[in-house]
């Protein structure tokens, strides 16, 4: 990072994905940063990551070297061989319950990088390439926030201290930077149950074929059924495969996000679904039952001087696989404005942090609310579709375009034009 004509540091609370790659995004603008992360070091949980087109096209844009690395690690269809004609394929989408089971509904294409997955932890370790660790401390976990005149007071756990020029928090669901941040919303904000749990696995690709023969072990699937769904698709080359099956339930009985479940539950979920799923299940090795929580929308991303990204802003449930990818835009439409040449001051970054909030809190929220909905619409039941098979494929396209056609860029001019009007006004 070269020298830099900011009369402020951006602190970054939390360093997941989303945090490091903003991170990444604001030094190549030579915006100063400094990261304080929880845990004794970076680390990720999680199984497969995925992003969509529009993710993708973000990453060269906030820095090169992100979608060099994202490239580099990601598996698609073509790491199987006789299976690069899927090269574009997003999913296939099949029957899992009522006459047309087993048949494919349609072959969804994501232009033009069809699938790509890696594994969170891979994608962290590589990110990390890019951030100075002298301007990382670990072991910080957030106490309190409190904004005074002379900057954001921050208090951590260990009893350290820190004052930050302008706060952004990265720190995920449970955000402690939200929490303060908006004290008077955070009784409503809790994280709750969405009415859907699901059972997770990663499968040997050899098992995954002799579950479900070669096609469906190679080629990303959705297999949608009366009440439930699931979901596989290829990971680490090809060498092993995720695996999903979620189950629309209104109870969830305990308190905390995973409970113990035996082979039989997981047998009697899977009973409307077609041979594909039982067969899934009969291989899946562990019957734990993962609650699926919603996170009810908040009324703004940012206060003055505090602002929230990624899934501390909006998390999401994960029947769209956009989370990480809106985390991704944030941090884009974020790292643009803080470092255009115009935003020199404190004042005029929190002008910075209004734009972003106007811009990027409407398409999140809207990604949230449409995953939610996808639930429905996997498990045949979303109101006004059903298992109509036309409204089944016009929705999936509708749906996916809308989320993937975005023109990035365009946003973050959006954004930068919201924000010199701003200036103007003085806010």
């Amino acid at each position: 990072m070269g020298s830099s004509s900011k009369d402020f540091t951006v602190t970054i609370i939390g360093g997941g994905i989303g945090g490091l790659v903003l991170a990444a995004g604001l030094l190549r603008r030579n915006v100063p940063v400094q990261i304080y992360e929880a845990a004794a070091e970076f680390a990720e949980i999680g199984l497969g990551l995925s992003i969509g087109p529009a993710a993708h096209r973000a990453m060269p844009l906030i820095d090169p070297q992100i979608r060099e690395i994202y490239d580099s690690l990601v598996t698609t269809h073509a790491d199987s061989p006789g299976y690069e004609r899927y090269r574009q394929t997003w999913f296939e989408i099949i029957w899992a319950s009522g006459d047309k089971e087993g048949n494919l509904l349609m072959d969804l294409k994501a232009l033009p990088s069809g699938q790509t997955t890696l594994r969170r932890a891979n994608f962290l370790d590589a990110l990390v390439s890019l951030i100075p660790p002298e301007i990382v401390q670990f072991g910080k976990r957030l106490e309190s926030l409190v904004e005074k005149s002379d900057g954001v007071h921050l208090q951590f756990e260990d009893g350290t201290r820190a004052t930050a020029d302008l706060v952004v928090g990265c720190d995920g669901i449970k955000s402690k930077v939200k929490e303060f941040m908006l004290p008077e919303e955070s009784q409503h904000a809790q994280p709750r149950y969405s009415g859907m749990y699901g059972y997770r696995a990663v499968l040997d690709m050899a098992d995954m074929v002799e579950a479900v023969g070669d096609q469906r072990a190679r080629v990303s699937s959705i297999y949608i059924g009366d009440g439930a769904y699931g979901i596989s698709y290829p990971i680490m080359r090809a060498q092993k495969v995720n695996v999903g099956f979620y189950v629309l339930n209104d109870r969830w009985d305990c308190d905390t996000w995973v409970r113990p479940a035996k082979r039989e539950d997981m047998q009697r979920d899977a009973n409307k679904m077609g041979r594909y799923v039982k067969s899934l299940v009969e291989y899946m090795p562990d019957p734990s039952q993962w609650a699926i929580f919603e996170h009810p929308h908040i009324s703004t991303f940012c206060r003055s001087r505090v602002a929230i990204l990624g899934d501390a802003a909006h998390a999401s449930t994960p029947h769209q696989g956009a989370g990480a990818g809106q985390a991704i835009e944030d941090a884009h439409v974020l790292a643009e404005l803080l470092g255009d040449n115009r935003v020199q001051s404190e004042e005029q970054a929190v002008a910075a942090f209004r734009a972003y909030d106007e811009i990027r809190r409407p398409r999140s929220q809207r990604v949230v609310t449409s995953s939610k909905e996808n639930a429905y619409l996997l498990s045949l039941c979303l109101n006004g579709v059903g298992n109509d098979e036309d409204k089944l494929k016009t929705a999936f396209q509708e749906r996916l375009r809308w989320l993937w056609d975005l023109d990035v860029q365009g946003q973050v001019e959006q954004a930068r034009e919201r924000m010199v009007d701003l200036f103007h006004s003085k806010f």
